[in-house]
């Protein structure tokens, strides 16, 4: 009894799949029934929805690229406008770096030419010295001989002490 039941429940689900399919018509009964026009009124109603599906998908991702490629155009007109702000500062403090240094090469050649000065002053110090440095050595000499000659007179000299009241 149960194989019957079993037979019979396949019996009617395949009746119902027929039945289903039955009512769908086929293409060439669609075919049959309308005109040409009918036909390809329909496809190209198809088509156009199968368009306006696709363009729909297209538009979830060309329009999200598209805000993101004008963020990023706009922050990068800021990075090249916030460049050449820099860049113009840095031209300016380049011509106070230049007005600076031609001051000080201008300062520098009065420097080397007192550098000159002093050299010539210091030559002419080194020549006095040296000739300073001869006559304290020839009052050395003068003062040693006097030294001498004094130690030879005090022999004499203190005889002499004996015979001063004072």
């Amino acid at each position: 009894m149960s194989s019957n039941k079993t037979n019979q429940d396949e019996s009617e689900n395949r009746s119902s799949v027929s039945k289903s399919d039955a009512n769908k018509p086929t293409w060439e009964e669609k075919r049959k029934g309308k005109s040409m026009e009918a036909c390809m009124g329909e496809s190209l109603d198809k088509l156009s929805t199968a368009f306006m599906d696709s363009a729909r998908r297209w538009e979830m991702i060309v329009y999200p690229s598209l805000v993101a490629f004008i963020i990023l155009a706009v922050y990068g007109f800021f990075l090249i406008y916030s460049l050449t702000k820099d860049v113009h500062l840095v031209v300016q403090d380049m011509h106070k770096i230049t007005t600076s240094m031609e001051r000080m090469v201008v300062n520098m050649d009065v420097v080397s030419k007192n550098m000159v000065v002093m050299t010539q002053t210091v030559d002419a110090q080194s020549a006095s010295m040296r000739e300073m440095v001869y006559h304290v050595r020839g009052m050395n000499m003068s003062m040693n001989q006097m030294r001498y000659d004094m130690s030879n007179v005090s022999r004499p000299m203190s005889f002499m002490n004996d015979f001063l009241p004072w």
